[in-house]
């Protein structure tokens, strides 16, 4: 019990910069669809986010993973590991940057972007470049448990976003390049404050053998991360591309009579962007179960590195497991259940939390919700294969999840618009979660209690469809009701089984 009740303090502490800053990017959002009242204003700033997802993987290929196994291995050569690392994140991303400056209109053109937004993909090459110096110092500091550290350079960091955001749009009347501006700004703090950890572990030599075994050990995680980017976010470039008079026939009642006329006037780029805009909005109504994950994240990889070797490991991550499990799905319950009420929260003067323009996507919240659950268990299953050092099994599970997102959204979203796509993530993130399950467990065998795990998930799932199913059960008390329910039995469950 004491080695769960540090991974909790630790995720707890790493959740505090986590929260905050995805709470920010959720409270920013509010504050953006009051500046930005058309979806389809709004929507290119979520194609260039969406791209980033991709960029990152190829920024980074992999060498975070490889930095945590190779200096948790070599404590004594930590800096030798550490300079090797930066050294190369640090000139492949000067390379990389350079690249995407010089050929933004190219860029520009693969993503879908407008013309009049391709100038955005300048302030994406500067953040690309600074989050990706700063990969290998934070890795360092979550494996020598810092996490106070840590969170203060996320929190400093969220702090000139926000103000950056304010000054930038209220003060000098930019526009949506302001939100990127702001994200320049918020990334270069983040690097000046991790200097002191850089300069205490940087030196001036490259290990050439080292760096080629990091490469080896990492770059799998190449393809494998294009592979979750792809089960991630090709959903918008779905979107984007949907036919406008599909877009006005699904979501044209919901439309500003402006963005309807645009769309009617032959402005086919308007449809997408609206589209893209509304969803990529809503979806962040899933931050409290994307925090929950990344909360978990940040502190289970150097958690489960430090105790691979306990004689009971495998029994340990076990009910780590079913902890995970009742409380992802509780957070799947309570965001579903008061998303609506969220959003409808009244502001002074008059208006809505967030404008009622973005409100039609709420049907992708539970679904968007799910995904997120089944995320954390891919994480979890993840253990096993790095403690094995079976890093291909991740390039085979998410390219098995990259598959099912394709072929989910190219046959969904056409039919069902954004429902379709939030199903195609949820459908890709338990085909990699299950996968690697099935991969893993010749290898690192953990008794999962599955009963009392899928027990938890039925229940969730039973709640959520009679909720929805059921328009009179959509009220406060009955969803409290609900949630108490579930609380009750995933509460007796996890007792029952900790006690032993």
């Amino acid at each position: 019990m004491s080695r769960i009740r540090k991974l909790a303090s630790e995720t707890a502490i790493y959740g505090i910069s986590s929260i905050l800053g995805r709470a920010v990017n959720f409270l920013l959002f509010p504050f953006y669809t009051q500046v930005f009242s058309r979806p389809d204003e709004y929507g290119p700033v979520v194609v260039v986010y969406a791209a980033f997802l991709f960029l990152n993987i190829l920024y980074q290929y992999g060498m975070e993973s490889a930095y945590l196994r190779f200096a948790s291995e070599d404590g004594a050569n930590r800096p030798r590991v550490f300079s090797s690392a930066l050294w190369s994140l640090a000139g492949s991303a000067s390379l990389f940057s350079a690249a995407l400056w010089f050929f933004q209109d190219t860029a520009g053109l693969l993503i879908g972007l407008a013309p009049d937004a391709v100038y955005l993909l300048g302030f994406a090459a500067a953040i690309l470049f600074l989050d990706t110096t700063v990969v290998v110092p934070f890795a360092e500091l979550r494996l020598s448990n810092r996490p106070v550290y840590f969170a203060v350079v996320r929190f400093a960091s969220v702090l000139v976003n926000v103000g950056g955001n304010l000054l930038l749009i209220l003060g000098a009347g930019m526009g949506v390049e302001a939100i990127l501006l702001a994200n320049v700004a918020s990334s270069a703090t983040s690097l000046v404050l991790l200097l002191p950890v850089i300069r205490s572990n940087l030196t001036l030599d490259l290990d050439r053998t080292l760096w080629r075994k990091m490469l080896r050990f990492g770059l799998p995680f190449l393809p494998g991360g294009l592979g979750y980017a792809v089960s991630e976010r090709i959903n918008i470039f779905f979107l984007e591309r949907l036919p406008p008079e599909r877009v006005l026939d699904m979501y044209g009642s919901a439309m500003s009579e402006s963005t309807r006329l645009a769309i009617l006037g032959g402005d086919t780029e308007a449809a997408g962007e609206y589209v893209v805009g509304v969803f990529g909005g809503m979806i962040k109504l899933g931050v409290l179960a994307a925090l929950g994950v990344q909360m978990f994240r940040y502190a289970w990889q150097p958690f489960f590195l430090n105790h691979a070797r306990d004689e009971d490991a495998p029994e340990l991550f076990a009910r780590i497991f079913l902890i995970l499990t009742a409380g992802l799905f509780g957070l799947v319950l309570a965001v579903s259940f008061f998303a609506a009420e969220l959003v409808a929260i009244p502001l002074p003067g008059g208006g809505t939390l967030i404008k009622s323009s973005y409100w039609a996507g709420l049907v992708i919240i539970p679904p968007a919700l799910l995904g997120y659950a089944f995320q954390g268990w891919y994480y979890h299953f993840s253990a096993g294969a790095y403690i094995e050092k079976k890093t291909t099994f991740f390039v085979q599970c998410t390219l098995a999840g990259s598959v099912v997102a394709l072929l989910v959204n190219y046959l969904a979203v056409p039919e069902f618009g954004m429902l379709g796509a939030a199903w195609a993530t949820a459908s890709a993130y338990a085909t990699m979660a299950l996968a690697l399950f099935f991969l893993i467990r010749p290898h690192y065998p953990v008794p999962y209690p599955w009963a009392k795990s899928i027990g938890l998930v039925a229940l969730a799932c039973v709640l959520l469809v009679t909720w929805g199913r059921t328009p009179s059960l959509q009220i406060w008390w009955a969803e409290l009701l609900a949630l108490g329910l579930y609380g009750a039995v995933a509460g007796a469950t996890l007792v029952a089984t900790l006690r032993r």
